[in-house]
């Protein structure tokens, strides 16, 4: 333990949080009367040894402004004045506090995602000579330590996570002459002292970590999921607060389904904008023409007909705060009876503050739970082409396999809510739990015989792995387990005959087939496929993205220990106009860290799916026919992958 001695020889213990004062709502909400008093929140993040800027472990906070050509001398939140009353007091006006509350908001989202993970959090690879990521194959000099953060980075209404520079920008701006709320007409927003923009952005950061693949823009769930799923991690973050719970509670006399801004995101930015659009999402209601506000009301049709990745994230929010809404009225109706003396109908007028005071505990403890469950599902999401439906059935599968009684439904409701606005998945027969779990893949005697000798290879560097903690060296070792995966796989193995080999990789979503023989036929719009295939053996090429162990625990006390894997591969396709599109197989592989030939679950996308590939192309070509083309507009022309500076814009 560090620490430093006293004259009296003892040793005073490094702490283990640092408190920094800040906003749990938007700075707007200062300046009113009615939310003044718990708005102004102290947030609690890990405590670590920090270099002014605030420059830690994880992040880099980087004020340098380019529209006015300045930097501003940045935050040390070592300093005595500074420690000593819970960092600087919240200003708007301030560059230094801003710097302290994007730090804040920042480590306290990456703290929630390692909770509910089990492991640290890695950023992305990049390769700093060509600022692309490498191939896992090739030596690696692009260890990302720490994610760099603007404050100011633009004189814009706008905020977005850039890949290349693995960096947060966020930008200022200009409030309309017809603001509303509390903005002054005229004056500067700054998107850094939103909570829901900074986590919002930093949740892109942490996904493009875990899941690169998907920003590849193969179908119309992808950008909806990107923007949908930061957002609910903005949204049921902000729980967390008490008082601020407890506060939107009374007023809306303990029901969820009433106005607050609890299920509202960013709203001073919304109302600063021209239009005086309100927050910028909503997900319980909306103020029709007549001035009167009115619960959203979900449809079956919702999925199929909202489209455009803004829209169709806001179903996936809108769904989850629905599950939400649906455990916390499942949670509280005993507490609802007992001060109602067992009608279950509370009275006109303001209920009680303890009674308050209770359902706020139930509110907070929900929104946790439900917020690592959205967590803990991505490592049971297949590595690419993500859908809504697909990430249901991750819902379930983790939280089944960690939490198996769930007495408090939370699959139930998740089920309920998915169901209510027609999110299905495909392959089911029923939407029942047992239904909706991936299920185990079934190997043979030498599939298996293959697996443990795949598992005695990399034992070693699985044991690197489990015992250090040094983030570059969990980065280092995962990288050496990388290549050792990637080169067993790659080279044909004498325990398996050609087509064992074949039927082997089939059940991880791959091939050995070349990519020219992979189908009997084309797709429509399609030339042919670009025979690019892997150095060593002709397969299309194979991709190790992840080796990682986690340690999990599950709100029912049960704690599991497992191996992540993730394994790409990838076809070329060249289209009649000239132009080539990728189209990727592969799965997510979630081992058993007491028997690593023991696969708990297999996630595959299969390379082999023509109708797959049929509908990546016609949805990435615009066909009329197909589910829905909006998302294209968000992507860059020549990689096709997500821009999230025009996904952002406004």
């Amino acid at each position: 333990m560090s620490g430093k001695h006293t004259k009296w020889g003892k040793t005073v213990a490094q702490p283990i949080y640092r408190y920094l004062r800040g906003y749990a709502l938007d700075p707007g909400f200062s300046t009113r009367l009615d939310t003044v008093g718990i708005n102004e929140v102290v947030y609690r993040v890990p405590y670590e040894k920090l270099d002014p800027g605030p420059s830690g472990e994880y992040v880099d906070v980087i004020d340098f402004d380019p529209p006015s050509r300045c930097w501003y001398e940045p935050v040390n939140l070592c300093s005595e004045e500074v420690a000593s009353q819970q960092g600087l007091t919240p200003s708007e006006g301030s560059p230094q506090f801003h710097q302290q509350f994007v730090y804040a908001v920042v480590m306290k989202t990456i703290r929630h995602f390692e909770r509910a993970l089990g492991r640290k959090i890695i950023w992305f690879p990049r390769d700093f000579r060509s600022n692309r990521p490498l191939p896992y194959d090739k030596p690696h000099p692009g260890y990302v330590q720490k994610l760099r953060i603007y404050p100011h980075a633009l004189r814009d209404a706008n905020a977005y996570y850039d890949p290349d520079k693995r960096a947060l920008l966020f930008g200022y701006f200009t409030a309309a002459d017809q603001a509303q709320g509390a903005n002054y007409p005229g004056g500067l927003v700054f998107t850094c002292l939103s909570p829901d923009i900074v986590a919002h952005e930093t949740t892109h950061a942490i996904l493009d970590s875990l899941h690169h693949r998907y920003i590849e823009d193969t179908n119309p769930d992808v950008a909806a999921f990107h923007e949908g799923f930061a957002d609910i991690v903005a949204l049921l973050q902000r729980f967390t607060f008490s008082e601020l719970v407890e506060h939107q509670l009374f007023t809306s006399d303990g029901r969820m389904d009433r106005y607050n801004v609890l299920g509202e995101l960013a709203t001073q930015f919304g109302e600063a904008l021209e239009g005086n659009r309100g927050a910028l999402r909503s997900m319980i209601g909306r103020w029709n023409e007549r001035g009167k506000w009115e619960p959203l009301k979900p449809s079956p049709s919702d999925y199929a007909t909202l489209t455009e990745a803004h829209d169709r994230g806001a179903v996936l929010v809108a769904t989850v705060f629905d599950a939400f809404q649906r455990v916390y009225a499942h949670r509280t109706a005993d507490l609802i009876r007992i001060a109602t003396n067992g009608t279950g109908v509370l009275p006109d007028g303001r209920i009680s503050r303890d009674l308050v005071r209770r359902l706020a505990g139930e509110a907070s403890a929900i929104a946790e739970h439900l917020l690592h469950i959205c967590i803990r599902a991505l490592d049971y999401c297949p590595p690419m082409d993500i859908t809504f439906g697909s990430y249901l059935r991750a819902l379930i599968t983790a939280d089944l396999d960690i939490a198996p009684e769930d007495e408090s439904g939370y699959r139930v409701a998740l089920i309920e809510a998915f169901r209510a606005r027609g999110i299905y998945p495909t392959r089911v027969n029923t939407l029942s739990v047992d239904s909706l779990r991936w299920e185990s893949t079934d190997f043979e005697p030498r599939e298996l015989s293959m697996l443990e000798y795949i598992a005695d290879e990399i034992k070693p560097e699985i044991r690197n792995l489990v015992d250090t903690v040094d983030r570059a060296m969990i980065d280092k070792f995962s990288r050496a387990a990388q290549q050792r995966l990637h080169d067993l796989l790659i080279r044909k193995q004498s325990r398996l005959t050609g087509q064992q080999w074949e039927a082997f990789l089939n059940k991880l979503g791959m091939t050995a087939t070349a990519a020219d023989r992979l189908y009997k036929r084309l797709p429509t719009g399609v030339k042919r496929l670009v025979g690019r295939t892997s150095s060593v053996n002709g397969l299309p090429p194979i991709e190790v993205h992840t080796v990682r162990p986690a340690f999990r625990a599950g709100r029912e006390g049960r704690q599991i220990e497992q191996v992540l894997v993730t394994l790409t591969q990838r076809i070329t396709v060249e289209l009649d106009d000239g132009s080539e599109s990728v189209f990727r197989g592969g799965c997510s592989i979630i081992f058993s860290l007491g028997s690593l030939s023991h696969v708990e679950f297999a996630v595959r996308k299969d390379i082999r799916s023509l109708t797959r590939l049929e509908r990546q192309i016609a949805y990435q070509r615009g066909d009329s026919n197909a589910i829905a083309s909006q998302a294209s507009v968000y992507v860059n022309e020549t990689s096709k992958n997500l821009n999230f500076n025009l996904l952002h814009r406004h």
